[in-house]
């Protein structure tokens, strides 16, 4: 899947423009987000083929402007109550690390962005020439899990930090 979304984004042509600051609603998810002018949007049939399988397709992804970091959103149908949140950030480290293979780093908890709780996991793994970042933000939206994904390579998150940030704090659940 790795290798399919880094041919997909060196395509180029198939994102959608940049973004506005204006709020959007995200394609057939109940939340809005005010994407700013260095993100691109991924349309859904780009998405399609960039995760050619339905199974952990996300249903919305930005890119950075310099197409190194991806932020994408899934609607799962996995039940998640309000309340679960901080035992998730507990528990959820030991799946990270039985299901990653040659994880370097692991830092889970519990932030608030945008006044929503969320579980935040953050790991990293080997990659090529640069350690591969993940951060996973799971919330409860209508008792299931929403799940914001962002990944990339440390040194690129580290240089779209404030672009990633930014995004995240505008997510509003509808």
């Amino acid at each position: 899947m790795k290798r399919a979304l880094a041919l997909f984004l060196a395509a180029g042509p198939l994102l959608n423009g940049a973004a506005h600051a204006a709020p959007i609603k995200l394609n057939g998810l109940p939340v809005t987000v005010e994407p700013n002018a260095k993100l691109l949007t991924l349309p859904p049939e780009s998405i399609a083929k960039a995760f050619p399988s339905a199974a952990g397709r996300p249903d919305a992804v930005f890119v950075t402007e310099d197409r190194k970091v991806t932020i994408s959103f899934e609607w799962r149908q996995g039940k998640l109550a309000p309340n679960e949140i901080e035992k998730l950030a507990a528990q959820f480290p030991a799946v990270i690390r039985a299901q990653v293979p040659n994880l370097k780093t692991l830092k889970s908890g519990v932030v608030q962005q945008g006044g929503i709780n969320w579980a935040q996991f953050v790991f990293t793994t080997p990659g090529r020439g640069d350690d591969m970042r993940r951060e996973l933000l799971v919330t409860s939206l209508s008792g299931r899990m929403l799940v914001l994904t962002v990944a990339g390579n440390v040194k690129d998150y580290s240089r779209n930090e404030a672009v990633v940030r930014n995004l995240a704090a505008t997510v509003r659940l509808n």
